[in-house]
């Protein structure tokens, strides 16, 4: 019998830390039209770690404001409240991870891959005038999955990338085959239970699914920017590919000038925000 199930990943997720109560306020008054924001943001800047944080993203040359955000009250003003949210999130679901009894190189591994999936989500998000923010932290979280099956079965997920290897098949193939569940399945589990918005745990669960027309534009945005952080392919072999799917192509509104720009500006953010999360 393979180990995971979605019963098994849901025992395994009540077991982690709760977020904090007042981030978990934050994601739900989004939905609310009688939201005090103002006692939201006094209760989150009780957390001075979150706060800096945040404030230093915000600022971050990658995010490119023409005003210097002193505050979240500054930030909700400048941001708006939903993008805070998004910033937030990110900030917190980052400091979460270091739960996961998983090797240390491995983690930094993750994170680096996923902070450069959130920056080019970010960047092919602004560029079709979709909330950048949102498509950030759903970048960033995009394969915690792999948390959970790395820190339940390590020796499971050899297995795993022994079978992808010689199989020469898919990584979420392989899981499936050795485990039962692929890593995006699980994720999408998670960030229900960090609950995340809908569309960012549909994003998550679909990032390895071949784009379709009924498809959220959020999950179109991170499985473009998962391939586009490939390290398989050269960066014109990337944009050939992408050019042959005429769907993402036309639905992301692409052309080759702006993807060379964006792997530019993609590799410096990555730094930018990567000195960010490593700093205490």
């Amino acid at each position: 019998m393979k180990p995971v199930t979605e019963d098994f990943v849901l025992r395994k997720m009540h077991e982690l830390p709760s977020l904090p109560k007042a981030l978990t306020d934050v994601i739900h008054a989004i939905d609310r039209d009688n939201t005090d924001q103002r006692s939201l943001i006094m209760k989150l800047a009780q957390d001075q770690a979150v706060t800096t944080k945040t404030l230093r993203i915000a600022n971050s040359s990658f995010y490119g404001l023409s005003y210097h955000v002193h505050s979240l009250s500054d930030a909700v003003s400048i941001l708006g409240f939903r993008s805070l949210r998004a910033l937030v999130m990110a900030t917190v679901v980052t400091n979460q991870i270091h739960h996961f009894d998983v090797d240390e190189h491995e983690l930094e591994a993750l994170l680096n891959h996923s902070i450069q999936v959130a920056v080019h989500a970010q960047l092919l998000a602004s560029h079709v005038h979709f909330l950048p923010e949102e498509a950030f932290t759903a970048g960033l979280i995009h394969d915690f999955g792999k948390l959970i099956l790395l820190s339940e079965f390590p020796a499971h997920y050899a297995q795993v990338r022994e079978l992808q290897k010689t199989k020469d098949i898919s990584l979420c193939d392989a899981e499936e085959g050795i485990m039962g569940m692929n890593h995006a399945q699980v994720g999408k589990l998670l960030a229900a239970h960090w609950h995340f918005p809908p569309e960012m745990q549909q994003a998550v669960g679909e990032h390895h699914m071949p784009v379709t027309m009924q498809m959220h534009t959020l999950s179109v945005l991170i499985h473009a920017a998962n391939f586009l952080v490939k390290e398989t392919f050269s960066l014109p072999e990337k944009i050939q590919q992408l050019r042959r799917n005429e769907l993402i192509w036309s639905i992301l509104n692409l052309d080759e000038q702006l993807l060379e720009d964006m792997a530019e500006k993609a590799d410096a953010g990555f730094r930018e925000i990567q000195s960010i999360w490593v700093q205490p």
